[in-house]
């Protein structure tokens, strides 16, 4: 057996009111679902005793989940990285105007990472043709925009 795609992506807040916005009224991801679990089974899954988490799974626009989990117990700790440590990883969306979405994001206070967006020109690659800006979300969490061609 073989991965075929990517069923979701999780991503840690503990400011989830703030990083709800950002996925949602920033960048126009759709909110599935939201509650709080904290029950043994979950707790088991994740290798600890006990837990109480927050999670709200928004909708990328594919029928992939962006999900968005505050550890409420155990309390967690800020861990401080830049683009280029490892293991740090980013998420990308497909944006419609790539040039409107930064506008809000910089409107709204959010950390524009690249100097200027890149048109990547790779005659019959995958990418070519495609716009490219990364923002720093909420938490620190990267991520990449990309604007295709039509």
């Amino acid at each position: 057996m073989t991965v075929s795609r990517i069923d979701h992506v999780g991503i840690n807040t503990s400011d989830f009111d703030r990083t709800l916005a950002f996925y949602r009224d920033l960048l126009g991801l759709r909110l599935l679902s939201e509650g709080t679990y904290s029950d043994a089974e979950t707790a088991a899954l994740l290798g600890l005793e006990s837990v109480e988490l927050h999670i709200a799974d928004l909708d990328s626009g594919d029928g992939r989940v962006v999900e968005l989990i505050e550890y409420r117990q155990p309390r967690s700790a800020r861990v401080a990285f830049r683009l280029y440590d490892w293991p740090v990883m980013h998420i990308a969306f497909t944006v419609d105007d790539l040039a409107a979405v930064r506008e809000r994001l910089v409107a709204a206070g959010i950390s524009i990472i690249s100097r200027r967006p890149l048109t990547i020109h790779e005659p019959g690659g995958a990418f070519d043709g495609a716009i490219c800006l990364y923002v720093q979300a909420p938490e620190g969490v990267i991520v990449e925009l990309v604007e295709r061609p039509d």
